[in-house]
C-alpha cells in the first residue's frame, strides 16, 4: 500500500492479452494475503497516470501469435506500477470471475462474427466462380457444404441474441434471466467457438488455392478463429462449467423453460422429445465428465434450432425454418449414415441465394 491509498504492483505477467492497453484489471496477492484464493485482490491500473506520466510498468516483448495480430499480447514486468484496489480485498478472483464469463460471452459473438464473414466470403465465391460450365452455387455438393457452414453460423448468431435478450432482462433484475444467461454464455463460447474453426476453414477451402493467400481475408478468419475455443477458457474447461451452471446455478431448469416457451409459440416437431433426451445425457455428464462436452453440444443445438424455429415464426422466414429442421436433423436426431438423405435442392438453393 502507498500512503495516498493507492497500491504499488511488482510482479511479471507472462501472457498479457493486450499488452498496450490503457487501463487494465489486475489480480495480484497482497504481502499481508491470506494464502489460497482469498488472498487475490483485483486491482485497476492504468498505463498512463493522472498526472501525465507513464505508470511503472514495461513490455519485456511481444508474443508471435498464430492469430490475433492486430492485438498486442506480450510479457509485462510491473516494476512498482500505480493501481487502486477494487472492492472487498478478498474477492479478487470471485470479482474476475464475473469479468471472466462476460468475456466469454463477447468470444461466442466474435466466433459468430467470424462465421458469418466466413460464409459471405464463400457465397461470393460460389455465385460467382463457374466450374463445369455452371455457377458453384448450382452444384449439388457444394450446396450441401455452403448449407452446413450457414447452419453452424446462424446457430452461433440466434444464441447470441437470445443471450444478448436475457442480459438486458439479467441487468434489469430478472432473476430468471440470470439464470438463463448464466448457461447461454459457456454453450455459445463452447460450441460456436469449435465450429468457427470448422466453418472459416471451409470457407478458405472453398475459395481454393487464393483462399490460402494472405492477399485474402481467409487466411486471418481461420487463424483467428483458433484463438476462441483457448480465451477464457478451453473447450474441455468451459464444457465442464455448463455443467456446472446446469446443475448449481439453475441452468437448465431456465434453459428448459425458456425453450419451452419458445416452442409454444412456434411448435417443432422432435425438439421438446429431444430435449429429453438431451436431460438424461446431462445427468450421465453429471456422474461421468466424459459426457460433458457432448452434454454441452446436445443442449447447444436444441435450444438454438428452438430459437431459430421462433425466430422463423415471428419473421415469416421460410429459409429460417429450413435451417433450423436442419440443425435437428444433421447435429440433435440419430440418422443412419449410410442411408440416403433426401434433400430439397430447390429449397437449398433458395436458402443460400436469400442468405
Amino acid at each position: 500500500p502507498r500512503q495516498d491509498g493507492t497500491y504499488s504492483l511488482h510482479g511479471d505477467k507472462w501472457f498479457c492479452s493486450n499488452a498496450d492497453a490503457d487501463v487494465v484489471l489486475v489480480l495480484a496477492r497482497m504481502q499481508d494475503g491470506p494464502p489460497g484464493l482469498k488472498g487475490v485482490s483485483l486491482f485497476l491500473m492504468p498505463r498512463v497516470l493522472p498526472d501525465g506520466t507513464a505508470n511503472a510498468l514495461r513490455i519485456v516483448r511481444l508474443k508471435d501469435k498464430l492469430g490475433t495480430r492486430s492485438m498486442a499480447s506480450g510479457e509485462v514486468r510491473l516494476e512498482g506500477a500505480v493501481a487502486w484496489l477494487i472492492g472487498d480485498p478478498q474477492a479478487g478472483f470471485n470479482q474476475m470471475a464475473g469479468m471472466i464469463n462476460s468475456s466469454r460471452l463477447s468470444n461466442g459473438v466474435r466466433s459468430a462474427g467470424l462465421m458469418r464473414r466466413a460464409v459471405q466470403e464463400a457465397l461470393f465465391v460460389a455465385r460467382n466462380r463457374l466450374a463445369f460450365g455452371q455457377r458453384l452455387i448450382d452444384l449439388p455438393l457444394m450446396q450441401r457444404q455452403l448449407a452446413k457452414m450457414l447452419m453452424r453460423a446462424e446457430q452461433a448468431r440466434s444464441v447470441a441474441f437470445q443471450a444478448a435478450d436475457a442480459m438486458r432482462k439479467a441487468d434489469e433484475g430478472d432473476m430468471q434471466a440470470k439464470r438463463l444467461l448464466r448457461i447461454l454464455t459457456p454453450l455459445l463460447k463452447f460450441r460456436a467457438c469449435r465450429d468457427a474453426r470448422i466453418v472459416t476453414g471451409d470457407a478458405m477451402e472453398v475459395r481454393g488455392g487464393c483462399g490460402y493467400v494472405e492477399e485474402w481475408p481467409d487466411p486471418r478468419l481461420l487463424r483467428d478463429a483458433h484463438l476462441g475455443s483457448i480465451w477464457e477458457g478451453t473447450s474441455n474447461v468451459v464444457a465442464l462449467d455448463v455443467l456446472r451452471a446446469a446443475r448449481k446455478e439453475g441452468g437448465f431448469d431456465a434453459l428448459s423453460a425458456h425453450v419451452g416457451g419458445l416452442l409454444a409459440e412456434a411448435p417443432m416437431e422432435d425438439c421438446a422429445g429431444a430435449l429429453e433426451r438431451a436431460s438424461s445425457l446431462l445427468q450421465r455428464a453429471h456422474r461421468n465428465e466424459a459426457f460433458a462436452r457432448s452434454a454441452a453440444s446436445a443442449l447447444y443445438h436444441i435450444a438454438s434450432a428452438a430459437m431459430m424455429a421462433w425466430e422463423a415464426r415471428r419473421l415469416g422466414d421460410v429459409q429460417r425454418a429450413f435451417l433450423a429442421r436442419m440443425v435437428l436433423q444433421h447435429r440433435v436426431l440419430p440418422r443412419d449414415p449410410l442411408e440416403d438423405p433426401a434433400v430439397d435442392q430447390i429449397a437449398l438453393l433458395e436458402l443460400l441465394e436469400a442468405a
